[in-house]
């Protein structure tokens, strides 16, 4: 089976405005006996281990007082 180039979209639930977007190689045509999710996440995980994707800003979220 050929390899072709597929784009996952990783977001946060409970704020779908954030979002990240990888690319990856999978098994084409789709097949449904393929794990395609498990393929992403692995590749995730393998671009953030070896610093491709990084956290480049973390901050305190603004809590709004009800006052």
């Amino acid at each position: 089976m050929e390899k072709r180039k597929f784009r996952a979209t990783f977001l946060d639930k409970k704020h779908p405005e954030c979002q990240i977007t990888i690319e990856f190689d999978a098994p084409f045509p789709v097949d449904k006996e393929v794990g395609y999710n498990n393929i992403a996440f692995k590749e995730f995980s393998r671009l953030y281990g070896i610093g491709d994707i990084k956290i480049v800003d973390v901050e305190p979220v603004e809590i709004k007082d009800g006052n």
